[in-house]
């Protein structure tokens, strides 16, 4: 569900209970001035989810609210953390010229080797398992309780915890090979 206009009704529910957004920075220690308009967005997906979907009524508004406000934070950081923005900037020194070390050369091609490997192993992973268990994983990764992908896969909390298990351990049987 994307984002759109708000109602009437959806802006003053947001009203009563922006002071949501205000507890979730507080509580992550987020700075306000830096991370507002990312939290904001997420509290406004989930107020018109709230109340657009009937069968989330069965939960809080805060649980949904703080899920979604987390999703928008975690997205951002892994937008902010994409090797394209993390780029390692070398300095130029002018009694070196234009020459590299190749100490510099060799290190940057060891961590590019790393990560070219990693995500490898990850999409071999991924690659491996059901719809289901790549719905758990993802869940999981954006914040859900076990109980919460529980309710939203529609399996018991065991199930949940198995199927983490099992991704695990095929993770470190991949690792380890």
């Amino acid at each position: 569900m994307s984002l759109h206009g708000l109602t009437q009704e959806q802006k003053v529910f947001a009203e009563e209970n922006h002071w949501m957004v205000e507890c979730f920075l507080r509580k992550n220690r987020l700075e306000r001035s830096e991370f507002y308009d990312v939290v904001i967005f997420g509290y406004l997906k989930a107020v018109q989810e709230y109340l657009e979907k009937p069968e989330l009524s069965r939960y809080r508004f805060s649980s949904i609210a703080w899920v979604k406000m987390k999703e928008a934070m975690f997205k951002e950081f892994n937008y902010q953390n994409r090797p394209k923005r993390k780029a390692s900037m070398g300095i130029y020194h002018e009694e070196y010229g234009s020459e590299l070390q190749y100490g510099q050369i060799s290190d940057k091609a060891d961590d590019i080797a790393k990560a070219v490997d990693q995500r490898q192993q990850v999409q071999y992973l991924t690659a491996q398992m059901s719809s289901k268990e790549k719905e758990v994983v993802y869940l999981r990764a954006a914040g859900y309780t076990y109980r919460e992908i529980a309710d939203v896969c529609n399996i018991t909390i065991r199930g949940v915890s198995a199927r983490l298990e099992k991704m695990r351990r095929r993770f470190r049987t991949l690792v380890l090979v």
